[in-house]
């Protein structure tokens, strides 16, 4: 299996999406599975923020009441009025049964192997990024504490609200984005994820790559927002089906085919995870 691979982990119906129209869906990153995306790191800064202050001298109570309040942290990280980021995530694991369990219809479905070149190219236009997340820990986090604690005790703050701009400040000097990190709970899926920020216009993207307008679709009990991302048909290189998923012999080849694919330069191949 070629190691420059990314894979895209999902259902059989969304993989027949993918294949025919050729495109990914770029979702709103506020709607993905992890309800701490954009703020988990965050989210532990301040938790380990409050330990220190337990600790110490309870001095920061009114700046913690403001932070513990439900989507404090979201209102500087993309809260919900303003233009979303939108992603489409993918994973370097190429037989994952987390991915498969999560992602991929408990087994049942396939991943999309992308040339991870083709994407990083596609990512270099104006509007686009492509980013590997960076996994933080507790220890990442606990270094900056006390510096953080001493400055927000020696800054004459008169007002929860002026602590919390200012800390929210300082955090994002050494974590300037939420879209890029998650916390280390999340470091088996080994995610790398193309990055657009709604609404801006991408300009001088390869020859078969497109950024489409936005539109709607039902995702479980929610309407929610995507901007399909086409793609050229030589980005895909892989298919592994699911440990799950049915034989069916030759049909998945053959429906490649129909659907404009070169199948020989595609390695399709089960899963060999065991998971059942």
């Amino acid at each position: 299996m070629n190691a420059n691979l990314v894979y895209y982990y999902c259902n059989v119906s969304t993989a027949l999406a993918v294949l025919r129209e050729k495109e990914i869906w770029m979702t709103d990153i506020r709607n993905l599975n992890d309800l701490n995306e954009l703020t988990g790191v965050y989210n532990m800064f301040f938790n380990l923020l409050e330990e220190h202050d337990q600790d110490n001298k309870n001095a920061l109570s009114a700046l913690l009441e403001i932070a513990r309040q439900p989507g404090a942290i979201q209102l500087y990280e993309r809260p919900s009025g303003a233009h979303p980021y939108y992603v489409a995530c993918f994973s370097k694991n190429q037989d994952s049964v987390s991915q498969w369990v999560s992602f991929a219809d408990d087994g049942h479905g396939v991943a999309i192997g992308f040339d991870e070149s083709c994407l990083m190219e596609a990512a270099q236009a104006d509007g686009l990024e492509y980013h590997a997340i960076s996994y933080v820990r507790e220890d990442d986090i606990k270094q900056h504490i006390p510096e953080i604690y001493e400055y927000l005790l020696n800054s004459g703050f008169t007002t929860g609200r002026a602590m919390m701009d200012a800390t929210m400040s300082r955090i994002k000097e050494i974590y300037e984005s939420g879209a890029y990190y998650k916390t280390h709970h999340y470091r088996s899926e080994n995610e790398k994820r193309i990055i657009y920020e709604y609404p801006h216009t991408v300009k001088n993207l390869p020859e078969g790559w497109a950024v489409k307008g936005i539109k709607a679709y039902a995702k479980k009990n929610m309407i929610n927002t995507c901007v399909p991302l086409a793609f050229p048909p030589s980005a895909i290189k892989a298919i592994i089906t699911g440990p799950k998923y049915q034989k069916n012999y030759y049909e998945l080849e053959m429906a490649l085919e129909v659907l404009g694919y070169k199948v020989s330069d595609i390695n399709i191949q089960e899963s060999t995870s065991g998971y059942r």
